[in-house]
């Protein structure tokens, strides 16, 4: 009987630390996993690629509101050439207009005037009167 009993013991002791490899409750079987995408990887796949779409559609925006704005500018560039080369041009006439030359031209053959001779001119004191001529005098400070 004492073998019996030691038996029982081993066999206690085998079954309180597991040794007796016999399972105590049946295992359950797992899940087999789906390999396909769940619900929830689907919800994040879809709210991504919604964002995706909102920053290409803004990226787009962003883009022809810049290429609008660059043509405004460019519009405006050669309007200030064009008005650059229009003062250019009037700065040009009117040179040329104001011209000492072009204006004794002008009063010569338009007008008729001439140059006064000294006998012509009639001075107020003696200090004002000039030792050349006065036409001489006059065309001395009309080219310098």
């Amino acid at each position: 009987m004492i073998a019996a009993e030691k038996w029982y013991e081993y066999q206690e002791n085998y079954q309180k630390y597991g040794l007796d490899m016999k399972p105590k409750a049946p295992r359950k079987k797992p899940k087999p996993q789906k390999s396909g995408i769940t619900a929830k990887d689907k919800t994040r796949l879809l709210l991504l690629t919604v964002v995706a779409g909102i920053l290409c559609i803004g990226l787009i925006i962003t883009t022809a509101f810049a290429a609008s704005i660059k043509y405004e500018t460019n519009q405006i560039i050669q309007q200030n050439h064009e008005l650059e080369a229009e003062i250019e041009n009037l700065n040009v006439a009117v040179y040329s207009e104001s011209n000492i030359e072009a204006l004794e031209e002008k009063a010569m053959d338009k007008q008729g005037m001439v140059y006064p001779s000294s006998k012509q001119v009639v001075y107020l004191t003696e200090e004002d009167l000039p030792k050349d001529g006065f036409a001489d005098i006059m065309r001395k400070q009309a080219y310098n």
